[in-house]
């Protein structure tokens, strides 16, 4: 049988691959040679890459092509894995691509109308985020993942996500806030009944931990981990009552799971604890937790070793923390620009000095203050490229977009003119129809308060046919002799004036003023005068109208609107209209 050329090409591919991965196999400590297996039975699958991403990630990279190259995998799956092995290196330029790889998926078809894949996304982010330190993109996407599951009724994924906010809220210097909501997810995960939940719980509490660790409120972080060997212990003695209802945490088929799971959550509560009594001063309770760490089947990992070496530190076990340390930097790969190689320093100065070395310990903190400064630099260096590459992909982007819009915003513009034309065409009419209105209205409101002055201006008050002699000379007077522009006039000047008496006085406005109070038959009197003024005398102000009729402006002013509809005012405005 001939094979075709693309056939002997993909022999010939596969062949160099083997042998390379050959290589990169005999280069480790193993020197013994190992058999690949067939391809038709190949290791190049998603669970194998997933086996060995967390622990070597280079490997797992090459058994992830692999997978592509033979179609075990789809390029979306693909992707999605790259940027889970990325956001595990401690190469700083790896975490920045698996942020990329994420956002562009969250674009992807198989994403969009996927929450579960939506979800998977935001948690790399979320990662890697936390990895970086960038507290901004954290809470980003720490929200966007609780407000999903919120929509899809995920409870327990939502409570552990807010735990997630609470605790960047802390980093951001939003304190109570934070806590308040790291209490709030604490409360609701609360409660026994579903091994989901349990974890929900247990992650909750130990943002906690982690917040308060850094706000050096060392004490309340024994009681936190304690919760956690209490809830763990409560799960072995009722591990019946917890449904297995977690996508995160199964372990019905393979019950080691269970004791790993075990181990790795009491592990880092006794690393708490033994941090935060070393912390405390109390060295006895710190030695005792962090043998019972030392102990542990996840205390003897590369991770813990990382987690414990602080504390190490704070009881002064320098030479186990510098081995981890002395790991770290072989791990780092020279790759030494980051917060994890500043620690590093600074640690190794801290242990210098305590040995005496002091040559040996100002050079450490020598370099990390220039490292400290060069770290500033190098975030704000990387911020303007970051800034950079994403204004030129929108750059390009938009004016896809502006090329394609430019027909469309034209037609939104003529539209919106002929609109806007229209409706000021409309209001237009409908602002001269109504000042034409209003202006009617006003007309004949002057027309009427000048008829009724007119009215009046011959005689004064509506005078009854049996009017008597004393009353026509009471008001003559009160008019002519303007008694009435008298502020203080009182009814007792009247009733002096003319030698009468006051019931007589009461007696003769009750008969001819339709039984005006004599308040208000002088009020009147003035209204009447007032009006005139206004009338005859448009130079004259409201103010020296009200004097010369004996009102005060303030009382003025109400006593005419009561009477003619209008204020002075308004009633000069319209005349000089007219």
């Amino acid at each position: 049988m001939q094979l075709k050329s693309d056939d002997m090409k993909k022999v010939a591919y596969l062949t160099i691959l083997c042998f390379v991965l050959l290589l990169a196999g005999g280069c480790g400590g193993d020197k013994s040679v190992r058999q690949l297996p067939h391809l038709g039975d190949t290791p190049y699958q998603q669970d194998s890459v997933l086996v060995v991403y967390a622990t070597n990630p280079e490997r797992a990279l090459i058994l992830l092509d692999s997978a592509l190259l033979l179609g075990n995998i789809s390029e979306y799956r693909a992707q999605f894995i790259r940027a889970k092995i990325y956001s595990k290196s401690l190469e700083k330029q790896n975490p920045d691509s698996a942020i990329i790889i994420c956002e562009t998926l969250l674009c992807h078809d198989s994403v969009r109308n996927e929450p579960s894949e939506q979800e998977n996304i935001y948690d790399m982010l979320i990662a890697t985020s936390r990895v970086k330190h960038d507290d901004e993109a954290y809470l980003h996407w720490a929200t966007q993942k609780a407000t999903l599951c919120q929509q899809q009724g995920e409870d327990t994924e939502r409570w552990r996500t807010e735990a997630d906010i609470g605790l960047v809220m802390t980093f951001l210097g939003r304190v109570d806030e934070g806590l308040d909501k790291l209490d709030e997810a604490i409360s609701h995960l609360d409660a026994p009944g579903s091994i989901d939940r349990m974890d929900a719980f247990i992650v909750a509490v130990k943002r906690k931990i982690n917040a308060l660790n850094e706000l050096h409120r060392d004490a309340e972080v024994i009681l936190l981990a304690q919760r956690i060997l209490d809830r763990l212990d409560h799960y072995e003695q009722h591990s019946k009552d917890y449904a297995e209802d977690s996508y995160r945490l199964s372990w019905s088929d393979n019950p080691t799971d269970r004791d790993r799971y075990l181990d790795y959550c009491r592990a880092q509560a006794w690393a708490f604890m033994a941090q935060a009594y070393a912390l405390n001063n109390e060295r006895a309770k710190a030695e005792d937790y962090l043998l019972l760490f030392n102990q542990s089947g996840y205390g003897k990992t590369f991770m813990a070793r990382r987690m414990i070496a602080s504390t190490q530190m704070a009881l002064g076990m320098y030479d186990e923390a510098l081995t981890t340390y002395d790991e770290m930097e072989c791990r780092m790969a020279g790759d030494t620009l980051n917060d994890d190689y500043a620690v590093i320093l600074r640690s190794r100065a801290v242990a210098a000095y305590s040995k005496g070395y002091q040559a040996e310990a100002y050079d450490y903190q020598r370099r990390y203050a220039n490292l400290s400064k060069a770290l500033s630099d190098s975030l704000h260096a990387s911020e303007a490229h970051d800034y950079a590459a994403r204004y030129h992909a929108q750059e390009q982007q938009l004016m896809i977009h502006e090329q394609q819009a430019v027909a469309e915003r034209l037609h939104i513009i003529s539209v919106a003119i002929a609109v806007l034309a229209l409706l000021a065409i409309v209001f237009a009419l409908y602002f001269f129809r109504q000042k034409r209105v209003v202006t009617e209205k006003n007309r004949a409101l002057v027309r009427m308060i000048n008829e009724q002055s007119q009215q009046l201006a011959p005689q004064a008050l509506p005078m009854k046919e049996e009017q008597t002699d004393v009353f026509l000379s009471v008001d003559t007077a009160i008019r002519t002799e303007r008694l009435f522009a008298n502020v203080g006039l009182q009814r007792q000047d009247i009733c002096d004036k003319f030698s009468i008496s006051r019931h007589a006085l009461n007696d003769l406005l009750s008969e001819h003023t339709d039984g005006l109070s004599f308040p208000q038959y002088i009020n009147n009197i003035r209204l009447e005068e007032a009006l005139c003024l206004l009338r005859d005398n448009p130079e004259m102000t409201v103010s020296a109208i009200a004097s010369e009729v004996g009102f005060m402006p303030a009382n003025f002013r109400e006593q005419f609107k009561r009477r003619y509809g209008v204020t002075p005012a308004e009633f000069q405005k319209l005349r000089k209209k007219m």
